[in-house]
């Protein structure tokens, strides 16, 4: 009790100078520590409330710039959360409701709760006493104030599924999922579900957890619960699944797998393709003109391609990351050490799942996952290869390409440069360099673009540029020769070593 009370007047006289020397705040918190480790919770209480509460209210500074966990030696959110644990076991069984929810209130500055009964479990390392008698009060307390307002979970709402999921198992969560809709709650239930293993069970929760949802990105992904559920049971409906996936949450990913459902032949694929196009379950201009490559009508994604604004490209709807090595591809295959190798290097991998929010893929992970179900993702260039599109270019297709690669580079440097965006100014020195590459590829021999030197004269102002330039256009020159076939594996080669040109990731909008 001396050491309490010693914390106590130490918090004390911090509030009222309304600071604190962290090391020794530091040792007060350990003295709390210790005491929960001992089980000695009464102390632990004392000790945390007199520290914790004012740091959250903001009463003791501890004389930093920085949050208070960066300048403390212990972790405070394992302090808030034996707070927590000393709380529910020094309150009566009747009284730990009410008493748990304004410690969290109390803690809520100081660390965040996923779970508050999960954390007591690990606060306590052993089984919660009176847990059975102790959820329905909690779960009365939390149906006062977990009350839906939108279609996102709140903290509470997610404290309440959990503490239902607890007590009631996979119904409670399915009559959670069903009443909310919440995607967060839709997509617990489902894990609950797959997680007991029966795959019919499965297919049918994921089915009906992408009917409960509104957001297109959680809608993507219960479908591809589905349709990987459907895959694992083997059912003869596994590639309906798949377009289901595709038409409901329209991205490159799951087009690439419908695409490819079945082992489809080059006809299959066209065809596939071009029903997409009908069906228009999107108005995205990447996804828009990447199938009418795939359909063979190049004149239309070129015109794509050349109206589409310079900057944007970090955006997923932009087709010029996508449209633009697709065309270097097809016009001259990525032989090594030349720019288009580095630019078609997204081309060659199956794309990121980039719209896949909320589903966790089965094939993530290490080694020892390696043998379960999984939904397998072709690449860009498989998928070029099977609609064999090389093959039916005609010479004013390839013209009209280049041609659109040259609209879209220039756009792309003025609107780089025209908004100063140096870290930028690399990628479109690769574009316009690539451009250069087939250029002088087509004429049989390298020499000199007027097309380029032109844009390198509008553009002397710009001495970064015009040095981001330099390097990647004698690369362009060096490799420029012979077009390869890309249907004869050209694509494989790897570009040159630390010349790897990647969509750049910051909002350049």
């Amino acid at each position: 009790m001396r050491k309490v009370d010693d914390v106590e007047r130490f918090a004390a006289a911090a509030r009222r100078a309304g600071w604190a020397d962290p090391s020794k705040v530091d040792d007060a918190l350990q003295l709390g520590i210790t005491a929960s480790l001992a089980g000695d919770h009464a102390s632990a209480c004392a000790i945390f409330r007199a520290l914790l509460i004012p740091m959250s209210d903001g009463d003791i500074d501890l004389g930093q710039d920085e949050m208070a966990q960066e300048v403390l030696s212990v972790d405070l959110h394992d302090c808030a959360t034996r707070y927590l644990a000393a709380v529910y076991m020094t309150t009566p069984v009747a009284a730990r409701a009410d008493a748990l929810m304004a410690a969290l209130d109390e803690a809520n500055g100081l660390s965040y709760f996923s779970d508050p009964i999960e954390e007591l479990q690990a606060a306590l390392g052993r089984t919660r006493p009176d847990l059975e008698a102790f959820l329905p009060a909690w779960i009365a307390r939390l149906e006062r104030d977990a009350k839906p307002v939108s279609m996102w979970e709140s903290q509470k709402e997610r404290w309440l599924r959990a503490a239902i999921g607890r007590r009631d198992g996979v119904a409670g969560l399915e009559r959670i999922a069903r009443t909310t809709r919440h995607p967060q709650a839709v997509q617990a239930w489902c894990d609950a579900v797959k997680a007991a293993g029966d795959g019919t069970k499965t297919l049918r929760a994921y089915e009906t957890g992408a009917a409960l949802v509104t957001a297109v990105g959680w809608r993507g992904g219960l479908l591809d619960g589905a349709a990987l559920a459907a895959q694992a049971l083997g059912r003869k409906d596994a590639q309906t699944k798949l377009k289901a996936a595709w038409l409901g949450a329209p991205s490159l990913t799951r087009l690439l797998r419908w695409l490819f459902a079945g082992e489809p032949t080059s006809a299959t694929l066209r065809k596939r393709a071009a029903s997409a196009l009908k069906a228009s379950p999107t108005k995205s201009p990447r996804l828009v003109g990447f199938l009418e490559v795939l359909v063979g009508d190049l004149e239309s994604a070129a015109r794509r391609l050349a109206r589409a604004p310079g900057l944007g490209w970090s955006s997923s709807d932009h087709p010029g990351h996508l449209l633009f090595p697709v065309f270097a591809w097809l016009l001259g295959g990525t032989p090594k050490g030349s720019v288009r190798a580095g630019l078609a290097q997204a081309l060659i991998q199956p794309p990121d799942r980039d719209d896949d929010i909320g589903f966790e893929l089965l094939n993530e992970g290490g080694p020892a996952q390696d043998a379960r179900p999984r939904l397998v993702t072709p690449s860009v260039v498989d998928a070029l290869q099977r609609a064999e599109v090389t093959r039916r270019l005609t010479a004013q297709e390839r013209g009209v390409a280049l041609a659109a690669m040259k609209a879209a580079a220039t756009k792309r440097t003025e609107g780089v440069l025209g908004g100063k965006r140096r870290r930028h100014y690399g990628h479109a020195a690769a574009l316009v360099a690539c451009c250069v590459e087939l250029e002088d590829g087509t004429r049989g021999a390298a020499g000199t673009s007027t097309w380029a030197e032109a844009l390198r004269a509008r553009t002397s102002r710009f001495p970064a540029f015009q040095e981001a330039l330099r390097a990647p256009l004698a690369r362009a020159r060096r490799s420029a020769g012979p077009m390869d076939d890309p249907d004869t594996g050209g694509h494989h080669a790897a570009p040159e070593a630390g010349r790897t040109w990647t969509e750049p990731q910051e909002d350049d909008t």
